[in-house]
């Protein structure tokens, strides 16, 4: 029996999992295995793990088709043969010292183990990636260690069935596995697992192209995060800012430009949006980004802000708290 399973969900990312299996071939702990689960790829995905072989054992691959990323975990880790079960995903590169890293914590007596998760290169106004750097409380499950004895106890992942988000986007949320991984973690947590952050277990994860469809379907989904903060109250102090703002507070300049326009207040309204618009650029242009770039990408961040003002306050009233 190994050490360590590393799960990964997987679906039509074929050149992103060889980069990631290749990540976890230089880790410097050799004592694991590598389960990915597929999710429907035709993309040759499935193929390339079962070709695959990391730290001298051949990768264990599943299919779990058309079931979405938390099923696919959920599956992972059933299948799998270690006392600790390290997640990450096909869009991520492990440094070479991050199981190392993450295993480290769990032998102080850590039974839930959160890393650092940085771009794979500096972001672009509209492109995705994802970063967390501190000990928030987020759980995200590109970089995470658990202990089985407690995942077993609690039953793993929550499931279609048993989803406690009053609103999260539907099934395409679940699809994407919103929330599922924090929840997880509080679930531990609530259990009476001890929780441990590893500052040195580093992933890098892949920074996608714009892509509009995606980031306002991903956008509504965040109207999820008012049920989060009611079933987890303290995260307001970790990932909201003054307890209540999701993102920049320079965001609530939207709610004053609507509140203008419904008051037919003119110039109220344009008066916030020069506002948010100085802010915006002032942060893009603090994190390199030209002036023509900045400005060009300003009417669809109004966009966006608009559909995930929106998404709060209906979220807010159907959980009952307020988070703007």
């Amino acid at each position: 029996m190994t050490r360590v399973s590393v799960i990964i969900p997987v679906r039509d990312r074929r050149e992103l999992l060889a980069a990631a299996l290749e990540a976890l071939e230089a880790q410097t702990l050799r004592d694991f295995e590598v389960i990915v689960v597929d999710d429907g790829s035709t993309d040759g995905s499935r193929e390339l793990a079962s070709a695959s072989l990391v730290a001298g054992r051949p990768v264990r691959v599943f299919d779990n088709p058309g079931r979405g990323a938390i099923a696919a975990r959920q599956f992972g880790w059933e299948q799998s043969r270690s006392d600790l079960l390290a997640f990450t995903d096909s869009d991520c590169e492990p440094a070479p010292g991050w199981l190392a890293a993450l295993t480290a914590v769990a032998d102080a007596g850590a039974d839930v183990v959160a890393g650092v998760t940085l771009p794979a290169r500096r972001p672009k106004p509209l492109e995705r990636t994802m970063v967390s750097t501190t000990d928030s409380g987020g759980y995200p499950t590109c970089n995470v260690l658990y202990r089985r004895s407690w995942v077993e106890r609690v039953g793993g992942f929550a499931t279609d069935a048993d989803r406690t988000l009053t609103f999260d986007g539907g099934s395409l949320a679940r699809n994407y596995g919103f929330w599922e991984d924090t929840l997880m973690g509080w679930r531990l947590r609530r259990a009476g697992a001890v929780p441990g952050f590893a500052p040195d277990a580093v992933v890098h994860h892949h920074v996608f192209a714009p892509d509009l469809g995606d980031l306002l379907r991903r956008t509504w989904m965040l109207g999820s995060q008012p049920s989060l903060m009611k079933l987890v109250p303290e995260l307001r102090a970790t990932l909201l800012n003054r307890r209540v703002f999701y993102q920049e507070r320079g965001r609530a300049m939207v709610y004053v430009m609507v509140i203008g326009v419904a008051l037919r207040r003119r110039g109220l309204a344009v008066g916030a949006l020069g506002v948010w618009a100085a802010a915006r650029l002032r942060r893009h242009l603090a994190e390199g980004t030209g002036i023509g770039e900045s400005i060009a990408a300003l009417p669809v961040e109004l966009v966006v802000d608009g559909i995930l003002t929106a998404a709060l306050v209906r979220g807010s009233l159907a959980a009952r708290t307020v988070v703007l």
